[in-house]
Parts: structure tokens; sequence; C-alpha cells
């Protein structure tokens, strides 16, 4: 269960509670197969600019800035992901499809689009 207050953000695992202090958190979304406790974050609310991900106990794990020419949107699952996020292009007349996901790479700490989000 995920609860987010003002700056305060917070979770529960496994009767285990993590307290972060996160600003401008757009979604989270926990993912139970790799552990990772994921944010869509940014320094305005509207206007999210990064991934960050974080372990069961709270100890960060990547953040990443959003891909060149996309704007973060969710958080998702998807089949061919650890992590994944659904990015919309910011000039849509240089592709003919809007929204894609993306895979985080947790190895090399980055962001790997994989397909189109329909």
């Amino acid at each position: 269960m995920i609860f987010i207050n003002e700056n305060k953000t917070s979770w529960k695992i496994e009767n285990r509670e993590v307290h972060l202090e996160l600003e401008n958190v757009l979604c989270a979304k926990y993912y139970g197969i790799s552990g990772v406790m994921a944010f869509i974050i940014g320094d305005e609310t509207k206007n999210p600019e990064k991934v960050a991900g974080y372990d069961s106990n709270g100890k960060a794990l990547f953040t990443i800035n959003q891909p060149e020419g996309y704007q973060l949107m969710y958080l998702t699952n998807h089949p061919q992901a650890e992590v994944a996020v659904v990015c919309g292009i910011v000039d849509s007349e240089s592709e003919s499809w809007s929204d894609f996901y993306f895979k985080v790479n947790l190895h090399r700490e980055e962001l790997e689009r994989i397909g189109i989000a329909r």
C-alpha cells in the first residue's frame, strides 16, 4: 500500500513500513517481482521529469530523466519489462503514434523504448 501526502511518501510491504520525502510525485507503483517501488517525479507537479526507483527498504536504486522528445505519463506493466513507463511524444509530427512503452533498464539506469502503447 502506498501513501502520498504533500512531500511525504510511505509504503508498507511485508510488515515493513518505509517513509521518504519526495516532492511532486505524479504516480507510484510497486513491482513485486523485482521488488522495486517506482515513482514519476519532477520539479513541477504537472511536468514530471524523472522516474525514481527504490528497493522495499527505501534504498535508492535509480533516478532516470525522461527520454529526449518524450514526456513521462504513467507507470505500468509490460511483459518485456520488470519496470515500465508510458511516455508521450512532445512533437507529435515526428511519429505516427503518440504514446510508447519504455522499460527501465535496471543495470544501465536508462529508459529503452520497447513498443507502442495502445
